[in-house]
């Protein structure tokens, strides 16, 4: 009875084995071969195959233009631009310019100004003298607010020709010096180097006066014998400063190079024309 039970039990546990065995195998029933390529599994979603790690790509912003960044609050107050000291300015006669950033006066002269003597947004001012010397006067300049950086002065002269029909200008003779720096102290400058002596005039040879000669006797429209007569006369004149010829001021400049109150650059400019 014993040998039956343990047949029984033995034949029951073979059974049960049997089926462990044919659960954890392929669909069809065979067992699992280690390299089968039938086991590997390939995933065809993308989505599922990406990293879970995303890769480091940082994004740089390009930079942005001064005027859109923000404002930005200083915690320490600055100080205010300091402004030049400028005395008053005269209160008599003399050019008076008056421009956004700055006055420009030169007292004592009786000029008459060209075009608009509103002079707020323009660039500079052109005057006619009337009266008065502009050498050994003095510039002076009041800026509103802000500084005056450099002044500079430059001026123009021609040649004149003494002849039958009044004195004329050799136009081809006329020279514009370069700027020159000006030295001042407190908004004052002083203008000098343009008396007889410092100016400096065309250096013309012989053929330069001739032919300067001739050009304004046909400006002049004179008759072609006068022309002749006006050659012939400056026929053995080697130099601008010989007879019939004298040099002559035509024009004075100043340019004027500042800040105003908040400190952004400008220049103005001022030009005297001398009638002859």
């Amino acid at each position: 009875m014993n040998k039956r039970w343990h047949i029984i039990a033995l034949t029951a546990g073979i059974a049960l084995l049997t089926a462990s065995c044919n659960d954890g195998g392929s669909n069809d029933g065979t067992p699992i071969v280690l390299g089968d390529s039938a086991s590997i599994v390939t995933e065809a979603d993308e989505q599922q195959l990406k990293d879970l790690v995303t890769d480091l790509q940082p994004v740089i912003p390009p930079s942005k233009d001064p005027e859109e960044e923000p404002a930005k609050t200083d915690t320490v107050a600055k100080p205010a631009p300091q402004e030049q000291a400028v005395a008053a300015l005269p209160s008599g006669p003399g050019l008076k310019a008056e421009f956004g950033e700055l006055t420009v006066m030169i007292p004592g002269l009786d000029v008459k100004i060209g075009g608009s003597s509103d002079l707020r947004k323009a660039y500079g001012a052109s005057y006619m003298l009337n009266g008065g010397e502009i050498n050994g006067g003095t510039l002076l300049l009041k800026p509103e607010g802000g500084e005056i950086v450099k002044v500079y002065q430059r001026y123009q002269s021609v040649v004149m020709m003494k002849s039958d029909i009044g004195d004329i200008i050799l136009d081809a003779l006329t020279i514009t010096a370069s700027w020159k720096e000006v030295n001042g102290s407190g908004n004052k400058y002083g203008i000098t180097g343009l008396d007889k002596g410092s100016i400096q005039y065309h250096r013309a040879n012989a053929g330069d006066i001739r032919s300067a000669v001739q050009k304004a006797a046909r400006k002049h429209r004179v008759s072609r014998s006068k022309m002749n007569d006006m050659i012939n006369d400056v026929r053995k004149v080697r130099s601008v400063n010989q007879s019939p010829l004298h040099g002559e001021l035509r024009a004075v400049m100043w340019k004027i190079v500042g800040k105003d109150a908040n400190g952004k650059p400008y220049t103005r400019q001022i030009r005297i024309d001398i009638p002859i």
